[in-house]
């Protein structure tokens, strides 16, 4: 353990061997180390002591707090003052590798004491992920606008480098919120699953019509329309996509995730509707690749050829989600009425 030696050295703290203990100094408490969440908040200790330079003194494990008419145990609090009257810091320890709901309901309690005894941050650890929070007395339910980056230093919490650095991280870490809160949504993350079956379903066409392409057109009506029509590959493209894309509608319709009449089931007309308006992008990607790309010589020439069709279907992707996200958003999921009538009875 990091600074172990240290603190033995300079008396902050004393271990037992035999006992297995350890005694936190100069406040004589003393507690078993084969409590593994023990572990982690004298290693906690230590930390505040030489990684972020709070003095021994003021700082103290396993302080009792009064809330309301029960009495609890909070694993460390740092104090602006030797004699314990102004709390500062409340930490909340968790052995390591505890549960996303556990480390939260460490927050939640860290807050709890917060609250009860005016501290003003919450540093919550389980050795392996460090949440640092400051207490905002107003909204004493906030959990993310008042996140911190990193503990707040001794007796300067209010100092200007300290005040940047919390901006800075806040500022920095504003647009990742808002794109979690955007890709947390249903309808994004289902017109992602989607759209990624939809990618799937024209590589598979892509390698089928690469492998038989001479025998696709020697079929006589697509020879005609390649010869006498001037056909090229951005066709194939269309028919594909289209292609993915409605085999998609139905599918999202059959496990009920397009759901637009009373019997829960999507039209054979309403699935080509929606086929062609996910389409609408596919013709303007097909348009924007030049005639070059979608010509024999530059077939012949590519490497891996299937991403003749592949290239610009990844490109008008992004698009595809959104209009995806937009008809699931607006949809509403078939609900199972024969299993709410089971439980009824």
């Amino acid at each position: 353990m990091k600074y172990l030696s240290k603190g033995k050295r300079d008396r902050v703290i004393s271990i037992n061997k035999k006992t297995n203990e350890v005694t936190y100094l100069p406040h004589t408490k003393t507690r078993s180390l084969n409590n593994p969440e023990e572990k982690v908040q004298l290693e906690t200790y230590l930390k505040l002591i030489y990684d972020y330079n709070y003095p021994a003194e003021y700082v103290r494990v396993c302080v009792p707090v009064k809330m309301g008419s029960s009495t609890k145990e909070a694993d460390i609090i740092t104090y602006n003052d030797m004699e314990g009257l102004e709390p500062f810091m409340i930490v909340e320890c968790k052995k390591k590798g505890v549960s996303s709901s556990v480390f939260e309901g460490a927050i939640d309690q860290g807050f709890s004491y917060a609250s009860a005894v005016l501290a003003k941050f919450v540093w919550t650890t389980d050795g392996k992920q460090d949440t640092y929070h400051e207490v905002i007395p107003t909204k004493i339910g906030e959990r993310t606008k008042n996140i911190l980056p990193s503990p707040p230093p001794f007796k300067k919490s209010d100092s200007f480098l300290y005040s940047t650095k919390k901006n800075i991280y806040r500022l920095a870490k504003a647009p990742f919120k808002v794109l979690s809160h955007f890709f947390k949504r249903p309808c994004i993350k289902n017109a992602m699953i989607y759209n990624a079956i939809i990618l799937g379903l024209m590589f598979i066409f892509s390698k089928v019509i690469m492998e038989n392409i001479h025998q696709i057109l020697a079929i006589p009506f697509i020879k005609n329309l390649w010869v006498n029509h001037h056909m090229d590959f951005s066709w194939m493209y269309y028919f594909i996509s289209f292609t993915s894309v409605f085999i998609t509608i139905i599918v999202s319709s059959i496990v009920g995730l397009l759901n637009t009449n009373k019997k829960g089931r999507i039209k054979l007309k309403q699935a080509i509707f929606l086929s062609l308006f996910l389409v609408i992008p596919v013709w303007f990607a097909g348009s924007e690749f030049t005639k070059s790309w979608w010509n024999w010589q530059h077939f012949t020439t590519m490497k891996y050829q299937p991403w003749l069709f592949l290239g610009p279907q990844l490109a008008i992707s992004p698009i595809q989600i959104l209009l995806f996200a937009g008809i699931l958003s607006l949809s509403k999921p078939k609900k199972n009425t024969r299993h709410y009538k089971r439980l009824a009875k």
